[in-house]
């Protein structure tokens, strides 16, 4: 069986998995989780001491000023009919200037909620191309976990130095330039380290007593619970690591009485969601400027 065919049946079949499960409609379910999804990501995004934001008709754009283009987004698309194809047209050149004054590399996540078929086409006359998808998944809650290795503690980020930690974990696991995004937790110490927070929690993973290897969030949007920043060190992989904070992080969910949880996989991340009963909702269309460097 060919990879795409493989892929077109899971998502088939996870969309009568979860509906069945939560008792309501795929594209229901699809709508809300994109929702929560661009809400996230925009607020991710204005948390950077540099951050600006670009709110137009159809679109939300958000620029952290970090020369790292999975940190720089425009979302969505929601344009109605009414909107005329200049509208659209101005609205994407709005987007592109808005992101060339800040002289940074950007992507735009197009979701298939859209209220527009021809958008894909438009967003490659005006210089962006397609470079993959992105998975969307969900899983409902409660699940039952895999066995998790005994030797792996898990625990809330509650100081500067577990956000430091963090922030090495992040950059060096998604590869970021060289000085870049060096205090990307620390500098929302604000929203993580709050004691009274209800909304967002920051989990770090270690193997028994070694230092700080693997780091997951759970972050609560339009009434979804939702699971961010995952990533491990390298040289920690294969340790059972993202397993621990994936479980605690739902655990989070769980007890907060959340009905079901989101994200959005990358590709070496999807066969440890499905283990944790993810399904596969729909694809991001992913597309960067042709010129935005890397």
């Amino acid at each position: 069986m060919s990879k795409r065919k493989h892929r077109s049946h899971d998502l088939s079949g996870g969309r009568e998995r979860i509906s069945s499960a939560l008792q309501m409609p795929w594209s229901e379910i699809a709508r809300r989780a994109d929702r929560h999804t661009r809400a996230v990501q925009s607020w991710l995004a204005t948390r950077a001491p540099d951050a600006e934001r670009l709110d137009g008709m159809g679109i939300t754009a958000v620029s952290t000023g970090l020369r790292v283009r999975l940190l720089n987004l425009a979302l969505g698309y929601e344009y109605t009919p009414s909107i005329s194809d200049a509208e659209v047209d101005a609205e994407l050149d709005a987007v592109k200037a808005f992101f060339a004054r800040r002289g940074i590399p950007w992507s735009w996540w197009i979701s298939r909620q859209s209220l527009r078929s021809d958008f894909d086409q438009r967003l490659k006359q005006h210089g962006l191309e397609f470079s993959g998808p992105l998975p969307a998944m969900v899983a409902a809650l409660p699940v039952t976990f895999p066995e998790l290795v005994p030797d792996v503690k898990v625990w809330q980020a509650s100081t500067h130095d577990d956000l430091q930690a963090a922030s090495t974990i992040r950059r060096t696991a998604f590869r970021f330039p060289e000085g870049s995004a060096l205090t990307y937790f620390e500098d929302m110490a604000g929203d993580w380290l709050d004691p009274d927070r209800n909304e967002v929690w920051l989990y770090l993973a270690s193997v028994a007593d070694g230092p700080p290897a693997s780091i997951g969030a759970l972050i609560v949007r339009e009434g979804i619970a939702g699971i961010y920043i995952m990533a491990t060190l390298p040289e920690w992989g294969r340790r059972g690591l993202g397993k621990a904070i994936l479980a605690r992080v739902m655990l989070e969910a769980m007890w907060q009485e959340h009905k079901w949880i989101a994200l959005t996989a990358s590709r070496f991340g999807y066969p440890l969601y499905r283990q944790f009963g993810f399904e596969h909702l729909y694809d991001y269309a992913i597309y960067h400027p042709i010129t935005s460097g890397a």
